[in-house]
């Protein structure tokens, strides 16, 4: 009786650990002339320089502060099911059902006894079936009427009909938080006051949102940049070792989980067909492509070029982001060549970033 829902999941890290490929015994500096030198070749650079650009900036404010803090406090609260009360949207309550439609039970829509928590207005249920909750008191029996939807994928015998559960408010789900106190705060965290806490938060949110905005403006002048270029060909052989190398990776995640890559990328990632996932990757790997064109494109006319203490740095950097601590494992994801382009790329970037123009407020706007 539960809506069917499309489980997605984040491709980031898989997808982007397979778009790496290198080898060869030449000299981090020798590779990266190579790179410059392969790449730039394939696009003719547009205008790149003072490239305008709406600029994303994000102000912590205090509401930001608040919904931490409040998150902070709901992870020490207490919470127990009170037996008296009257449910309201919002609230989560424990119950039991039964249902049937025509007066005979269908399979899974029984409860069993074993009561079941559920917050009203999540829509976790069919629609209308929550609704009909709220207002009752606790220990009160009555019957939701609630019709299934036409295209119910968990049981297509159920799909448009409409049914009748017996449903039993057994409790409501009651949250206390803990007082918001110096005390609270010097026992769960670094700080030793509140204001000494809030102040860390802000600090915190300000230095992420700043790395993020960053991140966003040069990924808006590049795309402006690469629109503004023409690719006159790409590496085929690469772009295909790159399609083939990220689905290998996830038919590997697919076996251990002892499914085949449709099933996989249907349920982990909500791809309607096998296929899609191959259109989507195949896209991907042009959009790479492209940057990584442009990048190199752009590093051969300004002469930018990424210092071996650089790629060092990068190398740390990505270990920290990622969790990484053995060196061998870091090897089997990243080759010296992905280091040697992503940190010229940061490079590129940032010359980029230093040479653009953020749009006015109100073309912003």
């Amino acid at each position: 009786m539960k809506k069917m829902r499309k489980i997605s999941g984040v491709l980031a890290l898989t997808l982007g650990l397979a778009l790496l490929s290198g080898c060869g015994k030449d000299s981090s500096q020798k590779k990266q002339e190579k790179m410059i030198d392969k790449y730039s070749s394939y696009c003719t650079l547009g205008e790149y320089k003072g490239i305008e650009y709406n600029q994303v900036s994000t102000e912590v404010t205090d509401d930001m502060v608040q919904q931490q803090v409040d998150s902070f406090l709901s992870t020490y609260s207490t919470t127990e099911y009170v037996t008296s009360g009257t449910a309201k949207m919002g609230d989560t309550v424990n119950i039991d059902f039964v249902g049937s439609i025509d007066g005979v039970e269908f399979e899974g829509g029984n409860s069993n006894g074993q009561g079941y928590d559920i917050t009203l207005g999540s829509g976790t249920f069919i629609d209308d079936f929550e609704d009909q909750i709220a207002g009752h008191k606790v220990g009160d029996k009555f019957d939701v009427k609630a019709t299934f939807p036409d295209d119910y994928s968990p049981n297509p015998d159920l799909a448009g009909k409409e049914a009748v559960f017996a449903v039993t408010l057994n409790s409501i789900k009651q949250t206390t938080m803990p007082e918001y106190t110096d005390a609270l705060v010097a026992s769960y965290t670094d700080a030793s006051t509140i204001e000494e806490y809030e102040q860390s938060i802000r600090d915190n949110m300000t230095e992420t949102y700043q790395k993020n905005n960053e991140a966003a403006n040069k990924q808006t002048i590049i795309t402006n940049i690469i629109n503004n270029s023409t690719i006159n060909e790409y590496p085929t052989k690469d772009m295909e070792d790159l399609i083939n190398s990220t689905i290998e990776k996830v038919e590997k995640n697919a076996e251990s989980y002892s499914t085949d890559l449709a099933t996989y990328v249907s349920v982990y990632y909500g791809f309607a067909s096998e296929q899609d996932f191959r259109d989507y990757i195949s896209q991907m790997v042009e959009d790479y492509m492209k940057e990584k064109i442009v990048v190199c494109a752009i590093a051969k006319q300004e002469k930018i070029k990424a210092t071996s203490d650089e790629i060092k740095a990068k190398k740390q950097e990505l270990m920290d982001n990622y969790g990484i601590t053995d060196e061998d494992k870091f090897k089997e994801l990243y080759s010296e060549d992905d280091l040697i382009f992503y940190t010229l790329e940061d490079k590129v970037t940032d010359f980029l970033l230093e040479n653009a123009t953020p749009a006015s407020a109100t073309d912003a706007e």
